[in-house]
């Protein structure tokens, strides 16, 4: 054999082992919801390969990808309109960036197989007219993949600044709480606030320290980007007036409980990782006032008057940051 022909034999051998790895193009339709982090033309190039492995290439299934956050949310549903449905979360946090979009179209062809063979081990139905909304039955883990998943715990600080009382003080200070996921809507918050100010009045300079919580109910919801909560709950604490008054009056401090109800809202930024800037207020009303009187020698004996009370609506704006758990 001459040196050319062993040069083509090795070509043709070379292609032989080469060409059937190529995986062909399949019939899921992919789509990709807020997930700039991952490379669509990869995704569907190892998907296309992991389903060509599994001989799932002509499947008629449609993926739709949501990514939120540090996962992304695989739900399956059929090309032919009727859903499996079923869904998976896949979790990158802890994945190489260049290896992300292999993860998620292995976890996704996985979903697709467990569907097909629970389709194909379903008992056969008599022929009827298919009902609105029926549901394909499915293998018990892929039941449970579609259960209503809970929102990550959530750990924030923030900076506040407050008009508080009657007249209005402008308290500034800080904020530390949780946000507890009970669902993907529903969710139990807890903070303390820490605020202070001062006021000058005719009659005396009043500082305000304030300490306070807060526990309640918040309602959650995405809009591209941004992440939108609404709360409802009840806020309580301690409130210390100190008066300093010049001579010959004299200025006294004390300390007295208060209550009220409030509703915080926020708008979070979703930046792409586990820390999310926000802005936020927070408005209420005080259902358990505290007064600071004053009595003056020009008043009867006796009679005082309210100098500064915590009363009436509050509002709070706050800056800061969460970081999910």
């Amino acid at each position: 054999m001459s040196f050319r022909a062993c040069q083509l034999a090795s070509v043709a051998w070379v292609l032989a082992l080469t060409l059937p790895v190529r995986a062909a193009e399949s019939r899921v339709a992919l789509e990709l919801r807020g997930c700039a982090e991952l490379s669509e033309s990869a995704l569907r190039e190892h998907l296309e390969l992991e389903l060509t492995t599994l001989a799932l290439s002509r499947a008629d299934a449609r993926l739709v990808l949501r990514c939120e956050r540090s996962s992304v949310v695989i739900e399956l549903l059929r090309a032919s309109g009727r859903s499996y449905p079923v869904q998976v979360r896949v979790e990158l946090r802890d994945t190489a960036k260049a290896a992300r979009e292999r993860l998620v179209a292995l976890s996704a062809s996985e979903l697709i197989a467990q569907a097909e063979r629970a389709h194909a081990s379903a008992p056969p139905q008599p022929a009827s007219r298919p009902v609105e909304g029926e549901r394909t039955p499915m293998a018990p883990a892929l039941e449970r993949a579609s259960a209503p998943r809970r929102q990550p715990i959530e750990l924030f600080v923030a900076g506040n600044a407050a008009l508080q009382g009657r007249p209005r003080a402008v308290l500034w200070g800080g904020s530390l709480g949780t946000r507890w996921g009970v669902t993907q809507t529903w969710s139990v918050l807890f903070d303390t606030r820490f605020e202070r100010g001062q006021e000058s009045l005719a009659l005396a300079d009043v500082r305000w320290t304030l300490l306070s919580g807060f526990v309640g109910a918040g309602a959650n919801a995405k809009l591209g980007p941004l992440q939108l909560s609404a709360g409802l709950g009840a806020r309580a604490g301690w409130l210390a007036l100190a008066a300093s008054a010049p001579r010959p009056n004299e200025g006294r401090s004390f300390t007295a409980p208060w209550a009220g109800i409030a509703a915080p809202l926020r708008v979070a930024f979703d930046v792409g990782g586990l820390v999310s800037p926000f802005l936020g207020v927070e408005v209420g009303y005080v259902a358990l006032p505290v007064q600071g009187q004053v009595e003056d020698a020009t008043d009867a004996p006796g009679t005082s008057r309210v100098l500064v009370e915590q009363r009436g609506s509050f509002v709070t704006g706050s800056v800061g940051v969460a970081v999910a758990l």
